[in-house]
């Protein structure tokens, strides 16, 4: 009985699974860049929901992947995944390592801990330890937890809201990291 009742339940969870992307509320992705490790390395492959942005706005620390489309100094038309880090109104700044939002250490953690964050000199934004950003309504501020080895807002700016496919949230695959997404 008790086998019965647990094939039953696998049975529902893939055909729930199955109705999700249909609709185009999970989505299967892989990244073939480092821009996100540890949290997501090349060749990884996940799952990404839209569900939960039907309900809710989305939070400071989700990993997200969005559409490059609506990024004027983004020549190249792309699907990216970074770190939401900043939220329309939040004003952003970068100090010896520490994300600051709205004046307060903002502490986001992956695989291997807290992440430090890192300026580049050549970037649009945060390129001084010094410079403060405020992210405009609509849109979106994200970085890469690989942050030295990251194209982000810090190059190209805002992202707008619109341009969000959904969160990443599940590794599938290689079969040694699979888990969820931090």
């Amino acid at each position: 009985m008790v086998a019965i009742a647990a094939a039953a339940v696998v049975a529902l969870s893939v055909v729930f699974v199955v109705v999700l992307r249909i609709c185009g509320l999970v989505r299967p992705f892989s990244v073939p860049t480092a821009a996100m490790s540890p949290a997501i390395n090349p060749g990884d492959h996940f799952v990404i929901e839209r569900l939960s942005y039907l309900v809710a706005k989305p939070q400071r620390g989700d990993v997200i992947v969005f559409r490059t489309d609506e990024i004027a100094s983004i020549q190249e038309r792309a699907v990216y995944v970074k770190r939401l880090v900043g939220l329309p109104g939040d004003e952003l700044r970068l100090s010896n390592g520490t994300l600051y939002v709205n004046g307060r250490p903002a502490l986001f953690h992956n695989r291997s801990g807290e992440i430090q964050y890192s300026t580049i000199t050549s970037g649009r934004y945060l390129a001084r330890e010094t410079e403060t950003v405020r992210v405009p309504d609509e849109h979106y501020f994200v970085i890469g937890d690989n942050s030295t080895n990251s194209a982000d807002s810090r190059l190209w700016g805002f992202l707008p809201a619109k341009s969000m496919l959904g969160r990443a949230v599940f590794c599938y695959w290689p079969p040694g990291r699979v888990g969820s997404i931090q």
